[in-house]
């Protein structure tokens, strides 16, 4: 076992024989993303756990984004970790465990609700999102359904109308305006959906004074 109290220390064991990581996101001399771009360009198939102890919406994205294997939120126990070495070394399921935030699959899933979040103007297709999360598209959208209950599609229309139904309070947006700006591209459509949501067109929602 390899040993690195800092970035600089890490750096130099990079192309040492390796089978996973462990990286603490916040080092004397840098942070674990430092050490993680080097681990990638040199070993692009390792594993790697980002261990930190600020587990924010953010973070957790760049760390998805980045190509982390796994994501710990301190503390946990010796066993907890184990079990995630196991799981990704030997393929062992160690998902029931519920300390350090649920598995890696939900936390995966909610690093991607949170990149939907802040992208729901987009056209973001299962596929991509599936690329994004290491996972073929079948997985993906069993793992997707299990942690929210519902389909991509209806997951971005849900964050879509429910943006729409806070900009109708704006009297001076037309309909058409607030649609594009939620990212339809139809206004019949965004009108069809909005109403499927909230059980009246947006015209009639905003005249009724339904604002959420």
């Amino acid at each position: 076992m390899l040993e690195a109290a800092n970035c600089h220390e890490a750096f130099k064991q990079i192309n040492d024989p390796l089978d996973l990581a462990l990286i603490d996101y916040q080092l004397p001399d840098g942070d674990g993303f430092d050490v993680l771009k080097a681990l990638r360009e040199a070993k692009p198939e390792l594993p790697v756990i980002m261990i930190t102890a600020y587990s924010t919406e953010s973070l957790a994205i760049k760390a998805l984004r980045s190509g982390v294997t796994d994501y710990l939120k301190k503390p946990f126990t010796f066993a907890y970790l184990t079990g995630r070495l196991s799981e990704l070394l030997e393929g062992k399921k160690n998902g029931d465990m519920p300390e350090g935030g649920g598995s890696r699959e939900m936390f995966i899933m909610d690093c991607i609700a949170a990149l939907i979040e802040n992208n729901y103007t987009k056209d973001l297709t299962r596929d991509e999102l599936a690329e994004r999360a290491r996972m073929d598209k079948h997985k993906f959208s069993k793992a997707f359904n299990g942690r929210f209950g519902q389909g991509l599609k209806s997951y971005v229309n849900s964050i879509r109308t429910r943006k729409a139904a806070e900009m109708l309070r704006n009297q001076e947006l037309s309909v058409a305006e607030v649609a594009f700006s939620v990212g339809y591209g139809s206004v019949p459509h965004f009108c069809r959906v909005f109403k499927e949501t909230y059980g009246l067109p947006p015209e009639e929602y905003r005249k009724r004074g339904l604002f959420i």
